[in-house]
């Protein structure tokens, strides 16, 4: 009779207990050292060593680069950073991190060139024209960097019908059937035993409104094998969710 007690009690403990989430990590975290650091007039170069590379890149703005972050805690958002620098000539002109934009000033540049020895002549007053204004980044590759993590997650924790959800109808794996894979990965992720799956240095770059490539680090541990690979990820936006359509190991 006690033994059946201490049994209910332990069935009715753990009925009780919720489901453990993983502090996610996304994009690029600035610390204020390395916030101090940046100085407008450094080089690419520069900027790269103090800060790292930007985990969102534009095709359509070389010149301008977001770093950009996000902690999920628990299943929500519990910290945002968003650092945008824009560049001339390779040269840092802005810093802009969504409380104050220092911009390099126009007369610096003026006041470096060479004086002619001629005499003086009165000019009309030149008008300036204002500082141009990037528009702002949309969120789209937050969502990609998302849905990568999603996928990462739901691997980790073994769910493999939200693994499977993280793939498109299209999706064809390399060398089997799709449904030789399915069987596969099956038997993979749902073996007993702990899966942990973690992303460094996610790339993110938007080929156009619906489709995007996520390149990244992935190390992946498990009670008997390990390994570190780089992979790149082809992902589709469908109804509304970014689904992956092809991956690739990164030689």
């Amino acid at each position: 009779m006690r033994i059946g007690i201490i049994l209910l009690a332990l069935l009715l403990t753990s009925c009780g207990l919720k489901p453990y989430k993983m502090d996610i990590h996304q994009g690029n975290f600035i610390t204020a050292e390395m916030r101090a650091k940046l100085k407008l007039g450094m080089s690419k170069t520069q900027v790269r060593y103090v800060l790292g590379t930007p985990m969102v890149n534009d095709p359509f703005h070389d010149n301008r680069w977001d770093y950009v972050y996000r902690l999920e805690h628990g299943g929500k958002v519990t910290e945002q950073q968003r650092l945008t620098l824009n560049f001339s000539d390779s040269s840092l002109q802005s810093i802009d991190d969504g409380v104050q934009l220092i911009q390099a000033d126009p007369a610096d540049k003026k006041a470096a060139a060479p004086v002619p020895t001629v005499a003086p002549t009165v000019l009309p007053q030149a008008i300036v024209a204002p500082p141009v204004v990037t528009p702002p980044l949309n969120d789209a590759s937050l969502d990609v960097m998302g849905a990568v993590q999603a996928w990462a997650e739901a691997w980790s924790s073994q769910e493999t019908e939200q693994y499977f959800a993280s793939y498109a109808d299209t999706f064809r794996p390399a060398g089997m059937s799709k449904a030789a894979w399915q069987t596969q990965r099956k038997q993979r992720i749902g073996k007993p035993g702990v899966i942990e799956v973690t992303l460094k240095e996610i790339n993110v770059e938007m080929r156009d409104d619906s489709h995007a490539s996520a390149t990244f680090e992935q190390n992946y541990r498990a009670d008997t094998y390990q390994d570190t690979t780089r992979k790149t990820l082809q992902l589709e936006k469908v109804d509304g969710a970014w689904l992956i359509v092809s991956e690739q190991v990164v030689k």
